[in-house]
């Protein structure tokens, strides 16, 4: 009932609900039992006696058949089921920890053809936000004696949310960034507080605030505490220095790489595969890493583009050819001169621009034992057709005329079919080598352990490895989770946690301050377009305020470098966030990203996830175009498809005529039938 009102079962199906069923839940769950003559006068003012109490019946029998089972019971008067959970109920029974949910009780619904149902609702909307304030604040105090300023400041934030002009509530925000160790974010809560009360009333902070923000701007010291500094997590957390449990796997590369095959590497998310490979490269020379970026598989030569960056940025030395800068400039516009780029319009150009890709291979290759090719989930159809095409141009050459091994690695279950066929085949035919990671052994685990010198690793990796599996990301991410709360062992509230390693990483981002969760929000809405500059553009502030963010999250170790630490943190940064957030976020990149050249086809999926479809459909046709310049029709048709879906939504015929015969004339020159 808190936020858009949804029934839904354990097992996570949901029913869609009729208002006045909606309406009847509510007041059950809140009222309790409650007579039949009631519910009718409340549900059906204007209905007489008996007409509303035959409503009600087929009302009950309506949500009966809906379900299957019965959520509401009694003759006279009516009760709810004790089996059936309500979130208003448990923030009226919340123990004062600071979890409740967040959103107005029965959001978006309209009752104003029931009056007195909804002057019920107004009043249970203010009670429960009055319940929630002081629920929260009593966890935030809680939090703030024990000194977990980053708990403290996450209830923080959402009693801010829940009022936001209150001056307290923006007191605590700003003591608490301070008693962290961070008196900048201290001084930005207040200079936000200020401009935003301004902005809304008209009005200044009140001489209390401004007091506090004096004394903080001052460095001095506040009542009950002195700021700290939380520890930094050891880097041993983000990656052990020891590559452990891995000796099969180990000794089966070391088999195909002797014999020379294509290695391919794939397993569950976190089970090790990029570490393994790495250190097995390293084992032999240097490695040429190319890493798939989320995002990408929807643009055409999109990871084509990354891996063409990555090579020339590990071979600065490499000077290209005037002919091959000019093919690369379709998808790296960084190349691009005055001399205007001329479509792919026949089979012997898309040779010439295929041709431009293998000798950036070619010139790249010297110097590497092999190219580690890096989640190839993340590849758009286009780049694997590339990829194929380099295999029926023989061995590129490295130094002193060796060729580079290939390394290849991919989350299991995630290619598509056809690309799994053909590494099937090419391992049946003796070409390539195929080795599936799992999850380490108790063994395993405790060696781990070992490597990372924690106290009481013997007993503490039985417990582990039955809580995670032996998954090794989900190892480290418990370890973290252990470092943040200084307790060595798997407890209850760790067992009752949902299973995987997502879930334990959204609990450490609570722990990030406001600025740097919302940098990390944007960047993982950003995906493959993310740059720091970029992200500056998105968020609309300053670059040294990105770069204060981000060390904050390399410390966290939620990023390295200007990518993620792991796939799995965007997915949980993804997941956690609310969607009008996520909509905001959507629509700032898509205007940001218009700006710069990139793919329009990444414009108009920031739009359509923005809920913007007038925005997005003259990117997505755009998009449609640019594919069909390389020769790339299939890719062209799924453009014209979504824009056609697009002009639907948006009831104009003329324009999804124009994207229909666009689809079919793409379809027809793909050789699709």
């Amino acid at each position: 009932m808190i936020g858009t009102p949804r029934l839904a079962s354990p097992q996570g199906q949901e029913w869609h609900l009729e208002r006045k069923t909606l309406a009847l839940l509510a007041y059950l769950a809140l009222e309790g039992c409650t007579p039949r003559s009631r519910l009718s006068e409340l549900l059906w003012p204007q209905t007489p006696r008996a007409a509303a109490r035959n409503n009600l019946v087929h009302l009950l029998r309506r949500l009966k058949g809906l379900c299957g089972v019965d959520l509401v019971h009694g003759t006279d008067a009516l009760v709810l089921t004790s089996t059936l959970w309500v979130d208003a109920v448990f923030v009226l029974k919340a123990p004062g920890d600071g979890e409740v949910p967040l959103g107005a009780f029965l959001a978006g619904m309209d009752f104003d053809d029931l009056p007195d149902f909804a002057d019920w609702v107004a009043a249970w909307r203010e009670d429960l936000d009055v319940r929630r304030l002081a629920n929260l604040a009593h966890a935030a105090a809680r939090h703030e004696s024990l000194g977990a300023w980053a708990e403290a400041l996450r209830v923080a934030g959402q009693i801010q949310a829940l009022d936001p002009f209150s001056e307290e509530a923006l007191q605590r925000v700003m003591r608490l960034h301070y008693l962290a160790g961070d008196r900048p974010a201290a001084l930005r809560a207040y200079a936000r507080g200020q401009e935003f009360l301004m902005r809304e009333l008209g009005v200044e902070l009140g001489e209390q605030t401004r007091a506090l923000a004096h004394r903080i701007d001052h460095g001095e010291e506040l009542p009950g505490a002195v700021p700290t500094r939380a520890l930094a997590l050891p880097l041993g957390v983000l990656r052990p220095p020891t590559l452990v449990g891995r000796e099969a796997a180990w000794a089966r590369l070391e088999e195909a790489w002797e014999a020379g095959k294509t290695i391919y590497v794939t397993g569950d998310a976190g089970v090790g595969k990029t570490r393994l490979v790495q250190d097995f490269v390293a084992s032999k020379g240097r490695a040429m890493y190319l890493p798939g970026h989320p995002g990408s598989a929807d643009v055409p030569f999109a990871a084509a583009a990354h891996n063409v960056r990555a090579r020339m940025a590990a071979a600065p030395h490499v000077q290209l050819p005037q002919w091959v800068r000019r093919e690369l400039s379709r998808v790296l516009p960084e190349l691009r001169g005055q001399e205007p780029v001329t479509p792919i319009d026949s089979e012997a150009a898309r040779l010439h621009y295929f041709l431009a890709h293998l000798e950036v291979v070619r010139l790249t290759a010297p110097g590497f034992a092999a190219v580690i090719t890096d989640d190839v989930q993340h590849y758009d159809a286009a780049t694997v057709e590339l990829g194929a095409f380099f295999l029926t141009q023989g061995p590129v050459l490295g130094e002193d005329g060796e060729v580079p091994r290939h390394i290849i690695t991919y989350r299991r279950g995630t290619l598509p079919p056809l690309t799994a066929a053909r590494i099937a085949a090419l391992v049946a035919s003796g070409t390539a080598a195929m080795i599936e990671l799992e999850p380490l052994d108790g063994g395993g685990v405790a060696a781990l352990l070992g490597t990372l010198e924690i106290e009481g690793a013997a007993e503490l990796s039985q417990e582990l490895h039955h809580l995670t599996g032996g998954n090794p990301q989900f190892v480290l991410e418990v370890l973290r989770h252990m470092y943040h709360s200084g307790e060595f062992r798997v407890n209850d509230a760790l067992r009752g946690r949902p299973a995987g390693a997502v879930s334990l990483i959204a609990q450490r981002l609570g722990h990030l301050t406001s600025e740097a969760l919302q940098a990390a929000r944007a960047a993982a809405v950003l995906g493959d377009s993310l740059t720091l500059e970029r992200l500056s553009e998105v968020l609309g502030i300053g670059l040294l305020d990105i770069a204060g963010a981000w060390e904050e999250l390399e410390a966290a170790q939620v990023v390295s470098g200007e990518g993620f630490s792991h796939d799995l943190v965007r997915e949980a940064l993804l997941d956690g966030l609310p969607a009008p957030v996520l909509a905001l976020l959507h629509r700032a990149s898509a205007r940001v990203l218009a700006r710069h050249t990139v793919h329009p086809g990444r414009v108009a999926r920031h739009w359509q996830e923005a809920g913007d479809f007038r925005q997005a459909v003259p990117w997505m046709m755009q998009a449609g175009e640019v594919a069909i310049q390389t020769l790339r029709h299939a890719e062209a048709a799924g453009f014209y498809a979504s824009a056609a879906e697009l002009y639907t939504a948006l009831d104009d015929p003329e324009g999804e005529k124009v994207a229909r015969d666009a689809y079919a004339a793409a379809l027809r020159n793909s050789g699709a039938s």
